[in-house]
């Protein structure tokens, strides 16, 4: 009897066992089974049902991952793989479908990794052959990739993968003839593959065959009808060869296929907006809107055209109509509140608001009057209603881009910085071809000190376009105020091969060979620039400035004036005539030029600086002083005009001031090098006496340990003689010494001091002398003489 109780559990817990592995066979074979009908919705749902009984089941990692894959959410599909291989690492078409995803990315690397593991396995398996020529060719190694294709198909002649693969090679060799023979034996192998007749109609066209590249695209139209992006490509193909009645049939033909669908109509209007103008455009919307009076949506696209196209006024009447037509209905609201979008963009706030208050009234959470209240919030600097607001449009749709950007805007204003970047980050990954949010989120890390994180934004985002000229231009500027002269090189010689007619292109390579010293050469990329769009103002300055270090100064003025013509308060111009006039020596129009620019732009660093140089210059310090204050005051205490106000006071024998001012500097910009080396120099000399501000600069100056600038090592070597490290002193004026062609009359003063501390009295009178000889007016000539006087007795 005791036995019988022992044993019984045992057996229950094998029959417990056997029901699980059953219900496990049985869940996962219903969702094979679904997922051969087409229904991956519950397909998902049953091999989840396997993984929670078993999460160790290969297979139905596998599945899900297909599942993903199919529907285009890569990342998950990703994941899927890996789970599977990471549970079976046998798994072939894992591997290569891993594989693929990789190679898509462009991770060739780890995408061969998941090959060579296929390779292991089955050393003839063509798919994998096929998918590492295509990395092979990918890195450069086209006669490698070659090899790996005519082995894939030696193994299976029909293989899609190596067909196309050598297809896509002969095709860059120019071999157009055997790139359509490949490509019509791939159609052939498999003909239900639309991409495949795709990728011939595009050779047939290289190859002049237009007639035989049509009847491919007419095909895949009618083998999946409902792929809307089939006709657009038939439609553009007929645009391109002239063709545009047989492209307004074509069109004709899906707006009957799809009565229920208005994607064709739309289609049809964009086309017609470009081929027949506005007008027409809109006469065919308002065609379909007079068959289906009831279909807003028609209503509501005519609105946007109207919008789109500068025809507020229309587009007012559009929204006005459909609220009156649509009494108590969703589109009523809907068109009221991007009605009152469109009033607050026309400048009509109050009745905007007014707008906004009723739709709120009816519907305290209609998202289009939510954005357009925080819009109102905004630009009333009211951080906290607009955020108050977004977060409601955000609950009910949480990938709102444009709320997004909005809310990124309102936490920058309240100075929530992390907050703004993190809603900028979800606007991307919501749109990540749309370039607004990676521009925005770029300027919002540039303007909180991190450029090299705005530069990694928007390289990211040209990753994917390369040639969006908007964010290559933001670019451009952001590499050219961070003096990354060679990286902009980069981004100016791909404007000139993918946008060889932009004057982008030409104005950054004129940039750069104006850094480069070739001045003839920037003047030549800048009158390019100009051809390409005359009324630029940047090209024609940058122009003006190459010519002026030419010494065409009459050539310069004129193109200044010409921009002052149509834009007199242009500040860059205003700053550069005022170099002209400087460099021409007409000092008092100088003067009067950069006092102008302080009244017309008192917020404009530069103007300050030229009016201090030239008040310096003519020998009024106190002036210079002044107009720098002024300066600092106007600008919210601009960081280069409190520094440049701390040279002045320095330079009017005022240190005490100028080491107040270089202190507030460092609080808001602790990596200042330049004006850590002036207040560290400043201690030295005027605080010599005073251990703790020696010891002040000694902790400054350790950053500069293993610099490559002279001038900082000066500062350094200077700062060790000060505190006694006499032999690291010397060291360190060497290496200053031995970095310049010339060796400076301070410089040879400073290791002069080093050699008579260290008892060297032929090297110090040496050096002293040379330095006092120079007439050089140096900081601590005063103190040479003396050690001079002292070694001479």
């Amino acid at each position: 009897m005791p036995l019988k109780f022992k044993v019984l559990p045992l057996i229950l817990l094998l029959l417990a066992s056997c029901g699980a592995d059953d219900r496990k066979q049985a869940y996962y074979d219903h969702g094979v089974e679904l997922l051969s009908q087409g229904d991956r919705i519950k397909a998902r749902l049953e091999f989840k049902n396997v993984l929670q009984i078993d999460p160790k089941y290969a297979p139905a990692w596998y599945q899900l991952a297909e599942i993903e894959a199919a529907e285009q959410n890569w990342s998950a599909a990703f994941g899927d793989y890996g789970k599977a291989l990471e549970l079976d690492p046998q798994n072939v078409d894992a591997h290569l479908k891993r594989g693929r995803l990789l190679f898509g990315a462009n991770q060739l690397d780890d995408a061969s990794k998941d090959v060579e593991a296929v390779l292991a396995i089955d050393p003839q398996q063509p798919s994998a052959l096929a998918l590492r020529g295509m990395i092979r060719a990918k890195q450069g190694d086209v006669d490698a990739g070659i090899a790996d294709a005519n082995a894939a198909l030696a193994v299976d002649p029909k293989l899609r993968d190596g067909l196309v693969l050598l297809a896509e090679i002969r095709r860059s060799q120019k071999n157009l003839d055997e790139a359509k023979r490949l490509l019509r034996t791939a159609v052939e192998a498999h003909p239900e593959d639309v991409s495949l007749r795709i990728m011939l109609a595009s050779i047939l066209m290289d190859g002049g065959e237009s007639d035989a590249a049509r009847a491919q695209l007419e095909q895949a139209v009618k083998q999946e009808p409902d792929q809307l992006a089939h006709v657009a490509r038939l439609v553009a193909f007929e645009t391109q060869q002239g063709h545009l009645d047989r492209a307004e049939e074509t069109l004709k033909a899906a707006v009957a296929a799809h009565p229920d669908d208005d994607q064709p109509r739309f289609l049809m209007v964009q086309w017609i907006t470009q081929q027949k103008g506005l007008d027409a455009a809109a006469a065919t919307l308002k065609g379909f809107i007079a068959k289906e009076p009831d279909r807003y949506s028609l209503r509501f696209a005519l609105a946007d055209l109207y919008r789109k196209s500068g025809k507020a006024d229309e587009a007012v009447a559009v929204y006005r109509e459909i609220i009156e037509r649509d009494d108590d209905g969703a589109n009523r609201l809907r068109a009221r509140g991007l009605l009152a979008a469109l009033l607050l963009a026309t400048d009509r706030q109050d009745e905007a608001e007014a707008l906004v208050a009723q739709v709120l009234d009816e519907d305290s959470r209609n998202t289009d009057a939510l954005v357009v209240r925080a819009a109102i919030a905004l630009k009333r600097k009211d951080a906290d209603r607009a955020v108050a607001d977004l977060r409601n449009v955000l609950q009910n749709v949480p990938n709102a881009v444009n709320a997004l950007r909005m809310l990124a805007a309102a936490h920058e204003m309240r100075g929530e910085v992390s907050l703004a970047q993190d809603a900028l980050d979800k606007a991307i990954q919501a749109a990540p071809k749309d370039p607004q949010a990676y521009l925005q989120l770029a300027q919002l890390r540039f303007s909180h000190g991190d450029a090299q994180g705005a530069t990694s934004v928007l390289q990211s985002f040209l990753e994917r376009t390369p040639d969006n000229a908007q964010v290559q231009s933001a670019l451009a500027r952001l590499q050219l105020s961070q003096q990354d002269w060679e990286a902009m090189k980069k981004t100016a010689d791909q404007l000139l091969k993918s946008q060889s007619d932009h004057p982008l292109g030409h104005y950054l390579a004129g940039l750069y060979a104006q850094h480069a010293g070739d001045l003839e050469g920037s003047v030549k990329h800048f009158e390019t620039a100009l051809e390409k769009r005359p009324d630029a103002i940047e090209p024609k300055l940058a122009l003006a400035r190459s010519q002026l270090a030419l010494g065409r100064a009459e050539d310069a003025e004129r193109q200044v004036q010409q921009v002052l013509d149509k834009q007199p308060v242009n500040s860059s111009a205003l700053s550069l005539l005022g170099e002209i006039y400087m460099a021409t020596g007409r000092l008092k129009e100088a003067r009067d030029q950069f006092a102008q620019m302080i009244v017309l732009h008192p917020e404009s660093p530069a103007a300050y600086v030229r009016l201090s140089d030239l008040q310096a210059r003519d020998g009024d310090p106190a002036a210079s002083v002044e107009t720098l204050r002024k300066g600092v005051d106007a600008t919210n205490r601009n960081a280069f005009l409190v520094f440049r106000l701390g040279q002045a006071l320095q330079q009017d024998s005022r240190p005490d001031e100028a080491l107040a001012v270089y202190e507030e500097v460092l609080k808001t910009n602790p990596d200042a090098d330049a004006v850590i080396n002036n207040l560290a120099m400043l201690l030295a000399n005027d605080r010599k006496d005073d251990p703790e501000s020696l010891a002040k600069a000694r902790e400054l100056v350790k950053r500069f340990e293993g610099s490559d600038q002279w001038v900082l090592l000066d500062t350094l070597g200077w700062v060790q003689f000060r505190v006694g490290e006499l032999d690291q002193a010397a060291a360190t004026m060497d290496k200053v010494v031995s970095m310049v062609d010339k060796v400076p009359p301070e410089v040879q003063f400073h290791r002069g001091m080093i050699d008579a501390a260290l008892d060297r009295k032929a090297e110090a009178k040496d050096l002293l002398a040379k330095a006092l000889a120079s007439g050089v007016d140096f900081p601590g000539i005063d103190e040479a003489r003396q050690m001079q006087a002292q070694l001479n007795r």
